[in-house]
């Protein structure tokens, strides 16, 4: 196959982060097109056994927690419970470096592709002239008057066509532009030290609105396009990946015994981000499903206890496993609504029970429960008689089930890596 151009796609963040990015790079490599993923050291070896060409850019967690002086927990908790901390003490603060990686690492590309929260991705394209898409992987960064993101700072948010509603959306809107309005001048300063034009976009409320290309990756059913969506917008669907090693996943064969061996357990998780702040969700969940006299599978990272619930036959406790392979097999799926999750829970047809820890996930929540696919329970009211009230009544329910089935096979469909990179590719083709 000919050389179609290389192509670097830039992300950060936890494997709900990666995971589409190395969908997308595997597409676009089968359009012919080399492709290399722009990210931190910690993901080197996923990357290269999915076939991809690894660049380190940006800090490692080692060095977020030497330079921070937390812990990956502590770490989590602060991004968990501030934005502000997000971007004014973690991406800022480092985004010159990484610009300066990244226009490195994009020497010779014929185009960059990033996500919302790599923003050197838009200042490597302008620096060589190359086109630059960007990738928003959660409706929550689009941001829309119409469907705004559920907020528990603003829980007033709802969607919207028109009357007092629409105009308390703009008004919210219109607030936290300014509230984030500070972050414009500092990365002016960066775009200075780089020798590219200064810009009056807001780095939260215009991401994306500056590119070539600007992709949705995410399922419509969750939010379709919007009216108010920039003219380059376009929600393409999920770009799944679930493997460890690049090739076929596969269950570890003393889990895939326990399934075997009874009626569909539960299943709980806290992804790759929430795990690092449990508290004590995995040991309220074990109370809970022994409340319910039901069997479970408890997913707790690999920090977490193994020895949870030590010879206990209906309990099984593992560091991790193929979500694509596991949640089809389950009765319920308890998750923290990291969007990764989120459509692999969809994927499976099985009700969730969703308990948001941070970002996204209180809109992620919202919308799984407004797409009638299960519920969602509060962090601080994650006790084991609430879940186990929330898990039977969620089994209770018909019309969760029947929704959940019924939605499942339009989210497997769904193939948002090859419609991106489609689209991707057809930018870089003469006219």
């Amino acid at each position: 196959m000919p050389d179609a151009g290389r192509i670097v796609l830039a992300t950060g963040g936890s494997l709900g982060d990666l995971h589409p990015f190395i969908a997308l790079g595997r597409a676009l490599q089968s359009l012919g097109h080399k492709v290399g993923i722009a990210t931190a050291v910690d993901y080197r070896d996923k990357i290269e056994a999915a076939g991809l060409t690894f660049h380190q850019v940006g800090p490692s967690i080692a060095d977020l927690t030497r330079d921070t002086g937390m812990d990956l927990s502590a770490l989590t908790a602060a991004i968990a419970k501030s934005d502000r901390f997000l971007f004014g003490d973690i991406l800022l603060p480092r985004a010159e470096d990484a610009a300066r990686q990244l226009i490195a690492v994009t020497e010779g590309a014929a185009a960059v592709v990033g996500s919302t929260l790599a923003i050197g991705a838009q200042f490597a394209a302008e620096h060589w002239r190359i086109p630059c898409v960007a990738v928003s992987l959660q409706p929550t960064m689009v941001f829309s008057r119409y469907d705004p993101p559920f907020l528990p700072a603003a829980p007033w948010l709802k969607p919207a066509t028109s009357g007092p509603q629409l105009w308390l959306n703009d008004l919210t809107r219109a607030l936290g532009r300014m509230s984030t309005a500070r972050w414009t001048a500092p990365m002016n300063a960066i775009r200075a030290s780089l020798g590219l034009p200064q810009t009056k976009d807001n780095i939260v409320f215009d991401a994306g609105r500056s590119a070539d290309l600007y992709l949705g990756l995410y399922s419509p059913l969750l939010s379709p396009r919007q009216a108010d969506a920039a003219p380059n917008f376009a929600v393409v669907g999920y770009a799944a990946y679930d493997s460890e090693t690049g090739g076929p996943s596969a269950l570890a064969p003393d889990l895939e015994a326990f399934l075997k061996g009874g009626p569909p357990p539960l299943v709980f998780t806290l992804g790759s981000a929430a795990v690092n702040i449990p508290g004590d969700f995995y040991v309220e969940s074990l109370k809970a499903a022994r409340r319910l006299a039901h069997r479970a599978v408890l997913l707790v990272g690999p920090d977490g206890d193994q020895t949870l619930a030590k010879a206990d036959a209906k309990i099984h406790v593992a560091a991790y496993a193929p979500f694509s392979l596991l949640f089809p097999r389950a009765a319920a799926i308890v998750h923290q609504g990291g969007i990764g999750t989120v459509h692999q829970a969809l994927s499976s047809g099985r009700p969730q029970l969703v308990v948001p820890h941070l970002g996204d996930q209180y809109d992620n929540a919202a919308r799984v429960v407004r797409l009638g696919c299960g519920r969602s329970l509060a962090r601080p009211r994650y006790r084991s008689d609430t879940v186990a009230a929330a898990l039977r009544a969620l089994a209770e329910d018909p019309l969760v089930s029947a929704r959940a089935e019924a939605v499942a096979p339009q989210v497997r469909a769904q193939d948002g890596a090859a419609a991106a990179a489609a689209r991707i590719s057809a930018l870089l083709r003469p006219s």
